[in-house]
């Protein structure tokens, strides 16, 4: 398979910051610091409503922004953090969804990781299918991450477990089309995806865990570029749990293993980080999402401090 690997420039870095005070990232300087007004940052541990237990999901649509944590839960909230509306998927004991994706219609789709199906919602709440079952067959899953439509209607849903590293296709009506992938550290290969996304060109980005980088391919599973390499300094990543397309083509990594998000140009050079580990503003511990608005309002589940963190993407040069 032919593929090329970007090189990762890190001669740029910045630190991020929230509510108005600069926090620099754990390896970076800050260059910037963000107007006032343009950051924020709302929730706590717990169950009552605004409350999360480990979110782990998120994503933004229409100006409202959908949470998923440990327990369950969806929550859905303005982009400012006011509480609108939730409601539960249908079993938990097992684990919980790994991702919250929309369909073309404007359904939510929900991965139900550990439930091996995925879920489909109306942006109210309500069930309105469920797809899937277990086993390695081609249109049965392990462990479901993350799916994402495209324009066509045709469904990827990015899987792992039990050897089963891959990602599959499915047409409009959810019939099987294709797969690629398998467990394994070479080109095309793929250990624990635990996200997929889809650019405006319809490049999938492959968030490739525990290889420490982000694939990219194209809609016929060929490997175009590898974003990323291990390691803790600007510009490599570690434990990437989740990736996002910007509106201006930028792609936004979530590192689980560097509490922070950085920003890739489409190309793979790398631009800024933002974040550092920590509980202060601008500070991550183990966020697992990240999603952006089409105005560029970057939304992050920075899950073992239980709040989500809402950054402007403007403020990243």
């Amino acid at each position: 398979m032919m593929y090329v690997t970007r090189a990762v420039s890190r001669r740029r870095f910045l630190g991020e910051t929230l509510v108005g005070a600069t926090v620099a990232l754990a390896a970076c300087r800050p260059t910037t610091a963000p107007r006032a007004g343009k950051a924020l940052a709302w929730g706590q541990a717990g169950l009552r409503d605004g409350h999360f237990r480990k979110p782990r999901a998120i994503n933004v649509r229409n100006a409202e922004v959908y949470v998923i944590d440990t327990t369950g839960r969806v929550q859905v909230f303005s982009e400012n953090g006011a509480f609108l509306r939730k409601w539960s998927t249908p079993d938990a004991e097992n684990g919980t969804p790994t991702a919250v994706a929309f369909a073309n219609d404007g359904n939510v789709l929900a991965p139900d990781t550990h439930y091996n199906r995925i879920l489909e919602y109306t942006p109210q709440g309500d069930l309105i299918e469920q797809w899937g079952e277990y086993g390695t067959g081609p249109d049965q899953f392990i462990y479901p991450t993350d799916v994402v439509q495209a324009p066509d209607g045709a469904y990827y849903v990015s899987e792992y477990g039990m050897e089963a590293d891959r990602v599959h296709v499915f047409d409009a009506a959810r019939r099987f089309v294709r797969q690629w992938g398998a467990l394994g550290q070479g080109p095309g290969e793929l250990n624990r995806a635990m996200a997929i996304e889809m650019d405006a060109h319809g490049t999938l980005y492959v968030a490739d865990s525990a290889n420490h980088r982000i694939q990219c391919f194209d809609q016929a599973g060929r490997l175009v570029s590898v974003i990323g390499e291990a390691g803790t300094a600007p510009g490599r990543v570690k434990f990437p749990y989740d990736v996002a397309c910007a509106p201006d083509g930028s792609i936004l990594v979530c590192e689980y293993g560097n509490h922070r998000v950085s920003r890739f140009r489409g190309d793979g050079g790398f631009i800024a980080c933002c974040g550092r580990p920590g509980k202060a503003p601008g500070e991550f511990n183990g966020p697992r999402g990240v999603a952006v608005s089409p105005e560029g309002r970057v939304f992050v589940a920075d899950t073992d401090n239980d709040r989500v963190q809402r950054l402007d993407l403007e403020e990243w040069t």
